[in-house]
């Protein structure tokens, strides 16, 4: 005779909203990305390769987005970067005169030594889309002024064993029951 024993069981769509014990992950997609992109644009510009899209189940589920951007610029410059859910910037400071309202920032610092240099920047958002049609988020930079950003590399970009790796970023969703 067969005998199955459990503590509990956790429906395929997560956790019950509303019971006080919301909180089951549903899905996870993720994207990482290997490659370089650079841009000297000053407005904001999609980095190819840097975003997921993710159909949630539920139209209360919350989508937690967890990214790591690696990134460089050429000397003495300012580059920025934007989370989107779809063409909504989210999660971005509050509005201040005319600061730029952004994700993240980087400023690589005078001196020519700094162009051998990357930083990477990661960050958590926890969004509520109230949707169940596909949704995609991705990742935007910007030069501050003229210049050049890049992911995944340094602005130098040398080949020498010691200096100037190559790097990667990456973008994670989880869809979390309401």
């Amino acid at each position: 005779m067969s005998e199955l024993r459990t503590n509990r069981i956790v429906p395929r769509d997560g956790l019950i909203s509303g019971t006080g014990i919301g909180g089951g992950i549903i899905q996870v997609k993720s994207v990482t990305k290997t490659d370089e992109f650079s841009t000297t644009s000053t407005s904001l510009v999609d980095v190819t390769g840097l975003s997921v899209t993710i159909t949630p189940t539920r139209s209360d589920s919350k989508i937690l987005i967890m990214a790591t951007v690696n990134v460089g610029t050429d000397n003495d410059n300012f580059m920025y970067g934007q989370l989107l859910r779809g063409s909504t910037h989210i999660f971005r400071g509050d509005a201040v005169g005319s600061r730029p309202r952004r994700s993240f920032m980087y400023y690589n610092g005078t001196g020519s030594s700094n162009e051998g240099m990357n930083s990477t920047r990661t960050f958590t958002h926890m969004d509520e889309p109230a949707t169940t049609s596909a949704t995609t988020y991705k990742i935007q930079i910007q030069c501050a002024t003229a210049g050049e950003a890049h992911v995944n590399r340094s602005e130098r970009d040398i080949d020498n064993a010691a200096y100037d790796a190559r790097v990667a970023s990456s973008i994670t969703v989880m869809e979390i029951s309401g």
